[in-house]
């Protein structure tokens, strides 16, 4: 092996994993190649800044990645030019570093290897981590990996699964308020706490004269409300979604009942309709 040549220490770290439904809250990503912020998929932001004079970089360079360490080619590390990756190297920006001279780079460190063999080698990584792979590739800014990604059972699942998500509006929002409205409705006793959704996908607009709009609703018992939505997906969709993303994140959630409809008439049926959750903290 020549002297110069590339070392890769893969991570020994036992760090935590994120959680499918962090990353699927997570879908998009801005990369901004001049001198401005470029957005990291979890909210978070890491500022390129500019150098007054174009920065020199070593032919092999020594990197800390959110606190473990690589060794790689610059030519590696700039491989796809128009990557974040590629713009942080290029010399238009300074790059902090430790105290030991290591570049570094405030990212997750344990799947940054898996970054690199696809950059030396063209290697994917394995199916049981490709998700997280996926994630940091979107920060980076490598769209060829992202797009190689997408065909594995992990990536492809959290794809439709996101997608599935997107048709409701402020879709992780109410499952926010749906188990902090469980955790506040939940008894000493029982341990379970009750959540009322009202779910329209189109505005309910009666059509009868003189239909009292200040009846008493069923829809007035809800704790959250949540529609319209222009998506073809249904009230009973929307449910099914929340309580398996629940369901996935570890909550303990008894299957919705069938919806309870509004049993107001005056010339027509009152359209609205609530659904019970029930989560047990046990």
């Amino acid at each position: 092996m020549a002297a110069d040549e590339v070392q890769e220490f893969f991570p020994s770290a036992n760090l935590s994993l994120l959680s499918l439904s962090e990353i699927a809250g997570e879908k998009q990503a801005s990369y901004i190649h001049s001198n401005q912020k470029v957005q990291k998929s979890t909210g978070d932001a890491e500022v390129l800044e500019p150098s007054d004079e174009k920065e020199k970089f070593p032919r092999i360079v020594p990197l800390n990645v959110g606190g473990i360490h690589f060794m790689t080619r610059l030519s590696t590390l700039t491989k796809y030019s128009d990557s974040m990756l590629a713009a942080m190297f290029s010399g238009r920006h300074h790059i902090d570093k430790d105290k030991d001279g290591n570049y570094f780079i405030d990212s997750n460190g344990r799947y940054f290897g898996y970054i690199l063999e696809y950059l030396r080698h063209g290697t994917l990584a394995p199916k049981d981590v490709a998700e997280y792979v996926y994630k940091e590739a979107m920060y980076y800014g490598l769209y060829d990996l992202m797009e190689q990604l997408t065909t594995t059972p992990r990536v492809s699942k959290l794809l439709v699964s996101e997608a599935h998500r997107a048709q409701f509006p402020n879709y992780f929002e109410v499952k926010q308020r749906t188990i902090k409205t469980a955790v506040e409705n939940a008894t000493v006793l029982n341990k379970a706490g009750e959540v009322i959704i009202y779910a329209f996908r189109k505005e309910f607009v009666p059509k009868a004269p003189n239909f009292n709009t200040n009846h008493n609703c069923v829809a007035d018992q809800a704790h959250i409300n949540v529609g319209p939505w222009e998506a073809l997906a249904d009230e009973e969709t929307f449910i099914r979604c929340l309580e398996n993303d629940l369901v996935e994140d570890g909550f303990n959630v008894m299957r919705h009942e069938a919806k309870r409809r509004c049993k107001y008439y005056y010339g027509q049926n009152c359209q609205k309709c609530i659904y019970r959750i029930q989560i047990v903290f046990s």
